[in-house]
This record gives C-alpha cells, sequence and structure tokens, in this order.
C-alpha cells in the first residue's frame, strides 16, 4: 500500500469517478441510436478505462518512491536498463513516426469529407495523438537523454 497521504488519496477518488463515469456511459451507449454519439460514448468509455488504468500505475509506482520525490528525479536506471532503454526509445520513435504518417493521410483524406460527424470524431482522436506524442517527446528527449548522460 503506498503511503496515505493527500495525492494517493485523490487518485483513489479520480479512479472511482472515473469507474462511475465508465459504468454511466455503458448504460447511456445502451440507450442511443445515433451513430456518431454511440461512437462518441465509446471514446470517452475508454478514455475512462485508459484512466484508471493511468492511474492505477501510478499508485503502484507511488509505493515505492520516498515521500518529497518527484516521478522526474528517480534515476531511470531504477525502471529501464541499457538494453531495454535503447529499445524502448527506438519504438517511441518508431510509433510517433508511422502514426504522424498515417495521421497526415487521414487528415488530406478528411479534407474532402463532408460527413462533419467523422470529421469530428477523426480530429478528436487526432487532437489525441498530438498530446500523446507531445508526452513522448518529452520522455525521450528529457529522461533518455539524463540517464544518457549519468551512464557516461
Amino acid at each position: 500500500m503506498p503511503k496515505e497521504n493527500k495525492l494517493t488519496n485523490l487518485i483513489r477518488q479520480q479512479i472511482d469517478v472515473e469507474n462511475e463515469h465508465i459504468k454511466n456511459l455503458v448504460d447511456l451507449r445502451k440507450e442511443v441510436g445515433n451513430a456518431a454519439t454511440r461512437l462518441l460514448l465509446l471514446e470517452m468509455r475508454l478514455d475512462s478505462e485508459k484512466h484508471v488504468s493511468m492511474l492505477n500505475e501510478m499508485l503502484e509506482i507511488l509505493e515505492g518512491i520516498p515521500t518529497n520525490t518527484s516521478l522526474w528525479d528517480l534515476e531511470l536506471e531504477e525502471y529501464i536498463d541499457g538494453v531495454s532503454r535503447t529499445r524502448s526509445e527506438k519504438e517511441f520513435r518508431e510509433y510517433v513516426t508511422k502514426e504522424n504518417s498515417v495521421l497526415e493521410n487521414l487528415r488530406e483524406e478528411l479534407k474532402h469529407s463532408e460527413d462533419e460527424g467523422i470529421k469530428i470524431l477523426f480530429q478528436n482522436i487526432d487532437e489525441d495523438e498530438k498530446k500523446q506524442n507531445r508526452m513522448v517527446k518529452t520522455i525521450v528527449e528529457n529522461l533518455y537523454r539524463s540517464a544518457r548522460k549519468t551512464s557516461s
């Protein structure tokens, strides 16, 4: 069990909120007939499920961290050895490259689509991917760079 503090309590509360949200979205989706609305409800549910997974992972990580230490202050070596670090960095970079290529093609095709509902849903996916790519870039550029410096 992680040390009980304000942060872990807030994380647990957010997990409860997300789980309730998931239940409500599943129930609502059963009652809705509109395709675009059903897709949006599905996306919202999947986002909440992702949030629950991430929050649970945060709790697990926080178990091993001294109280006043930030995740950024921890040595990367505690989590990833040299071989898997190199492999994960390569995988992150390849993922971003492939994802960007597919999304660029999709953006071009959507310029010609007349279906506003599809455009809005794909714009939402595109924004999610842009945000994720920014996070990957931050991790690769900062954490891996600092890990290389400490291992040199």
